[in-house]
Parts: C-alpha cells; structure tokens; sequence
C-alpha cells in the first residue's frame, strides 16, 4: 500500500522516526473506532506546522494508541511556494456556508483565515473551536502538512494594520464592485503575499471603504456580477493561485 492511501491523524510530533506517540481523545476515536485501524497498521501523522510521518500501530486499547514512527514523509508532502494568502470575509447568516468556504480554502491551499466583523454584518456569534474542526477535517482529506492560522471576528481595519505589521511587501485588496475598483489579475503582482477582504451580503460600508484605502489597500473586482460571499473569496484565493501558477509555467 503507498502512503497516498493511508489515513491522516493529528498529533504533536517528536523529533524523528523511531520514537512513539500516544493517540488519545477524538484523533484515537476516529483511527480505532471509525477506520477500525488495529495493531501492524500504518498511518500518517501531522503536526500542522510542516511535518508528517509515517507510523505503525503497535498498541491499542479502547481509550488510546501508541504509534512507533516509521519515517518522515514531510518532504513529500509539502509544497513549495514564494507567496502567502491571507483571506479575511465576513461569515454569513447561514453559518453552513461560511464552514463551506473555510472547507475550500482550505483545500486550494491557506495561509491564513480570519473572520470580519463589518458594519453590515449578518452574524455576531461565531464558534472558533467548529471552525477548527472543519479546517483540520479539511487538511487530512487534502493532505495539506500545514493548518492555516484561524482569527477574529475583527474589523476590516484592524484586520489590515495588523497584517502590514507582520507583512511589509504585500498587497491588500477587497472585494468592491463599482466604477471606480479594478480587476485583480490587473491589481496583483505575481509572486507577492497577499491580504484578500471581502465584506458581508450588504458589501462593506462606505466609512469602511475610506478607511481600508487610507490604510493603503486597493479596490477590486472578481468580474462584471455580484458573488456571494463564500463564492468571492474562493474566487479570489484561486484567481492568486492561477495567476501565479501561470507565471511559473510561462
């Protein structure tokens, strides 16, 4: 059997290969419990931060398991590129939809989420610990070795300050549909970190327009029609994604 058909797990991980780790808690629920896994099976483990590799289960109980690791398959498992995606939306009233789009950037591939809390928001309440969830269900089924950071709800503000702290040389879009906003494949320098906003149904308020501009962030289109919010933000990280994959092969 290849490594691409083993099931994933989440645990902190040791140095190197030969030494074990315990599974306990949900991570052990679903290997024992849900995929049956039993002693002399194989699975692959990842810490979010880069790095996976390959175990053996060499004990198992009801409540936990130890895993011998085998070998590190971090190197096979990774991708390298030269840019970071940032995307910051506002979550939507049906919460089923937000958890879609946390779903899908997750697996075109994040840097980071975060969660805005504009003037014209539809949802105050927003529980962090479900979204984490749904972001490491996401990576395991995408084989991603990476969990992207998870944040706020904060004001788009906020939200641009504290990126441009920690990312001097990058851009800074938000979704904004009318004459006076550009393109994004126009706006965006191939191969640059980005920090992509889109607001809530009802668009980001006219204070919050000016402020994101004085704050230096750019005004951008995803084309001619008016997008959902889950629907704009995938657009956008795949837009960066294309944009930058055209690039490379050209």
């Amino acid at each position: 059997m290849g490594t691409d058909s083993l099931p994933w797990c989440f645990s902190p991980l040791p140095d190197g290969p030969g030494q074990t780790v315990t599974l306990q808690g949900d991570e052990w629920h679903h290997c024992h419990h849900v995929l049956r896994l039993s002693l002399g099976q194989h699975l692959i483990l990842f810490n979010g931060y880069g790095q996976c590799m390959e175990g053996e289960i060499v004990s198992a109980t009801r409540h936990e398991g130890v895993v011998t690791l085998l070998r590190d398959l971090s190197a096979a498992y990774s991708v390298s590129r030269g840019y970071s995606i940032t995307a910051a939306f506002a979550p939507t009233k049906n919460i089923d939809r937000t958890e879609f789009a946390v779903e899908k950037l997750v697996e075109l591939g994040i840097d980071a989420i975060c969660f805005l809390e504009c003037d014209h928001s539809e949802r105050s309440h927003l529980r962090l610990d479900r979204m984490e969830k749904i972001i490491l269900s996401a990576a395991k089924q995408s084989r991603k070795i990476h969990l992207p950071r998870l944040t706020g709800p904060v004001s788009p503000v906020e939200v641009i300050r504290d990126y441009k702290e920690r990312n001097r040389a990058s851009g800074i879009y938000f979704g904004h549909l009318d004459e006076s906003s550009g393109p994004l494949p126009q706006n965006y320098r191939r191969g640059q970190d980005v920090l992509l906003l889109i607001g809530p149904e009802g668009g980001f308020s006219v204070a919050e327009t000016t402020l994101m501009k004085q704050e230096g962030a750019t005004a951008v289109t995803l084309g001619p029609y008016r997008l959902r919010v889950e629907t704009a933000i995938i657009s956008a990280c795949v837009a960066i994604h294309v944009l930058n994959e055209a690039q490379t092969q050209s």
